[in-house]
């Protein structure tokens, strides 16, 4: 590939630069005419040829072939009348110009011939290529789908819905949600009375399947009758001996216990054995983990031995 101005060819030093305004390739010392591009909307830099067409104003014009001035000194030619009024018409070429005339004769008669499309001629079209097309009111609709359905027709007729508005005070409505609110609470109250109730129901019958008598009730002066102080006193030392025992049994399993060990005396990387205790980080681990953990700057270079303590088992 070369300029298309300078006709030098494109290499790694001289790129390839398209003209913004015809597209094509040039180098960039041809492309160095800076002018507003009206395509484009903006400056640019183009080619010398779109640089003097844009300033000129003037659109390029398409020069015709050599052909077309000969066909049309022919066909004035053979226009021409003679004396005895017949048309001359030349011996070369005479046959395929006259062709040519009467096409383009015939393109302009066709051309002149044709009428504008209006928008009822496009509606006709449009018909013939539907058909008939059944046509149904809301009514009919309304009757078949009552029918399908196998009711009446009122079910199935669109009724108006119409929003009231709300033309209550602020206050008025602040009163009926509080007024909601506490009814609310009400059924809650009631639900949870009803609950209690159903629980104490179930534990009198647990104490009477278990064949004890069940708790005494106390008085509205909260005191007891004498036999509900006994069983009281009853009930106080049966709980001190459960706790005795329990704390015996505590005191049992604490001297049979092994001492836990606070940490497990295994490396924190690969779980072998602890040979040594870091004293930057207070961590275990084996010589070989040490060593890839070691680090000067978190104070992770110094250890010390480490044994595992002794235990009962061992």
């Amino acid at each position: 590939m070369a300029c298309n101005s300078c006709s030098k060819t494109f290499s790694l030093l001289r790129k390839e630069k398209g003209c913004p305004s015809c597209g094509y390739s040039y180098c960039s010392s041809c492309l160095k005419y800076k002018v507003f591009v009206p395509k484009l909307n903006s400056e640019a830099k183009v080619c010398a040829k779109c640089e003097r067409e844009i300033k000129s104003n003037e659109k390029p014009k398409i020069v015709p072939p050599d052909a077309y001035y000969r066909r049309i000194g022919a066909m004035d030619s053979g226009s021409q009348i003679d004396g005895g009024n017949n048309l001359s018409t030349p011996e070369s070429g005479s046959s395929k110009d006259k062709e040519i005339s009467d096409r383009l004769k015939k393109l302009k008669e066709d051309a002149s011939k044709k009428t504008q499309v209006t928008t009822e001629d496009i509606a006709d079209r449009l018909q013939k290529m539907k058909g008939v097309v059944p046509s149904a009111t809301d009514e009919e609709l309304q009757l078949r789908l009552a029918n399908i359905r196998g009711v009446p027709i009122s079910t199935v007729q669109s009724k108006p819905f119409v929003i009231v508005p709300d033309t209550r005070t602020e206050q008025e409505q602040a009163d009926e949600l509080m007024k909601q609110y506490m009814d609310q609470a009400k059924i809650d109250g009631n639900y949870q009375e009803e609950f209690e109730g159903v629980i104490d129901d179930i534990q009198s019958r647990l104490q009477k399947l278990k064949g004890s008598s069940p708790a005494v009730a106390v008085d509205k002066a909260g005191v007891k009758p004498p036999d509900a102080n006994v069983e009281s006193d009853d009930e106080e030392n049966m709980l001190k001996k459960i706790i005795e025992q329990a704390k015996a049994e505590s005191r049992m399993e604490n001297e049979m216990d092994v001492p836990v060990l606070d940490e497990l005396p295994f490396c924190e990387i690969c779980n072998e054995d602890a040979k040594m205790r870091c004293l930057g980080c207070k961590y275990l681990f084996c010589k070989r983990c040490f060593l890839e953990h070691k680090d000067e700057d978190d104070g992770c270079d110094q250890y010390e031995p480490y044994k595992p303590p002794k235990t009962n088992n061992t």
